[in-house]
């Protein structure tokens, strides 16, 4: 070969070497912008792995569905709970996801199961897991839509009812009064489970906060309270509601509760109480174990109930501003439940979404960097969004979450609103509610977000 023929080679070989080069890059360009797991999708951006683009819509044969509660197992599966019928009649509700979104058809029949617990109604408001993956989930009897009663049951991991606890699978109960309504559970470290939520007479009358716990296998466990049960009733001749909506457990077994508390002539309030293991009231907490917060001139509810790693106690709801104007509405109280100052308006945030709208917050979840994960609705009357918001650890709005900190899904409905909300191993935010339109659809959206484990010493800031 002479010295024109190797140059022509070389340079042949290199034009080569270049173009695969090229072609290389552009395969791998193309594999990651198709990719739906994207690695740089932004924190709030819904899940294109999930469903149908990070939402899914479960109909149960063109009848009434809502979601109220979700968890994730530790395989991934989605779990929410809820209820499904026609006015008046609804009956307890079920729903499995694989963690694609797609339903699981290993579960009740094709992903859901439909639990008629009791034969004139009935609804579930929360879901727990147990570690041999039973579920255990608690709600309300409904009669003509009136909640006359509180509800415990438990399903096999294939969504039948347990037959092992409480008769054929359930438990139905009340305090003795006529207006009993179930609306959290959660499970202790030996196995037993509480149920929270409030009793009283049916309709505008005295409503005090109720609390029941069971023996693994559905019996009232009577070393609790009276038989089994408690009963609290906030200070006020005149009271007119304490009521729990929601309940969280701390690490030493002591159970938080959060709801509102209305007593006659002043706007309503955030109200929590503590309890030892023992059912009884705790002295270290508030005024004799109960706390209630005003949180100005208005009426004011707290709907969901979380605990930080370090120990301070979050609870999420509403403030109404104004007719059809309500806004986001935080509290954080320190171990004792005295109002954490260092967190928003002395332990106090309140957060008109978007000017006007009309916004409630449903549900929290405590992220393990404590940052607050706060859903609900947003919108003008009657045509509500799924909202998600993001809160720092200080209270202020999470900038590096959606937009500004705040996130509007639309369902392409009328309406939707989010009630339900967990947080996968991955950091994932997962959320459930309803979306309604023609039928009225369970409704289940995936987040993208990240999180970083704080040491213990990290407690404050942003």
């Amino acid at each position: 070969m002479n010295t024109n023929e190797f140059q022509t080679a070389a340079l042949t070989v290199a034009v080569r070497r270049f173009y695969l080069a090229i072609g290389v890059s552009f395969v791998l360009m193309g594999l990651y912008f198709s990719t739906p797991t994207n690695i740089h999708a932004a924190d709030g951006d819904l899940d294109a792995t999930f469903g149908n683009g990070g939402k899914v819509l479960v109909d149960f044969s063109s009848t009434s569905e809502y979601g109220r509660s979700v968890v994730v197992q530790p395989d991934g599966k989605i779990i929410v709970v809820g209820q499904s019928g026609t006015y008046p009649l609804f009956h307890s509700a079920l729903v499995r996801f694989n963690a694609n979104g797609t339903l699981d058809e290993s579960f009740g029949i094709g992903g859901k199961a439909l639990l008629p617990l009791d034969p004139n109604g009935d609804g579930l408001s929360s879901v727990a897991l147990q570690p041999d993956g039973k579920i255990v989930v608690a709600g309300s009897q409904i009669h003509d839509n009136f909640t006359v009663g509180l509800l415990v049951a438990r399903c096999n991991s294939d969504g039948s009812l347990d037959q092992t606890f409480g008769n054929g699978g359930s438990v139905l109960f009340s305090f003795g009064d006529s207006g009993s309504q179930g609306n959290a559970v959660v499970i202790q470290a030996d196995g037993r489970i509480i149920v929270v939520g409030q009793t009283g007479a049916s309709y505008g009358e005295l409503v005090d906060i109720a609390v029941a716990r069971f023996d693994p296998n559905g019996a009232f466990d009577n070393s609790y309270g009276a038989n089994g049960k408690t009963r609290t009733h906030f200070p006020g001749q005149f009271n007119t509601g304490s009521r729990a909506t929601s309940a969280a457990l701390q690490i030493d077994g002591k159970l938080v509760v959060a709801g509102g508390y209305k007593n006659e002539g002043t706007p309503g309030e955030f109200a929590l109480a503590r309890y030892e293991t023992s059912g009884k009231l705790d002295p270290t907490f508030g005024d004799g174990g109960i706390v209630h917060t005003s949180l100005g001139s208005a009426e004011s509810n707290a709907m969901s109930v979380g605990i930080q790693t370090d120990g301070k106690i979050v609870a999420a709801g509403y403030f109404y501003t104004a007719h059809r104007n309500k806004d986001f509405a935080v509290a954080r109280y320190n171990a004792n439940g005295a109002l954490d100052v260092s967190f928003g308006n002395s332990g106090i945030v309140i957060s008109d979404l978007f000017g006007t709208s009309d916004d409630i917050a449903y549900g929290l979840c405590i992220q393990r960097d404590n940052k607050l994960v706060v859903i609900g609705r947003s919108g003008i009357y009657p045509n509500f969004r799924a909202a998600v918001v993001r809160y720092n650890r200080s209270g202020s709005f999470d900038s590096g979450f959606g937009m500004a900190g705040k996130v509007v899904t639309d369902f392409g409905s009328l309406s939707s609103q989010l009630y339900g909300a967990a947080l996968q191993r991955d950091g994932k935010i997962v959320v459930a509610g309803y979306s309604s339109a023609s039928t009225t659809d369970i409704a289940v959206a995936r987040y993208t977000a990240r999180t970083i484990r704080l040491s213990s010493a990290t407690t404050a800031g942003d």
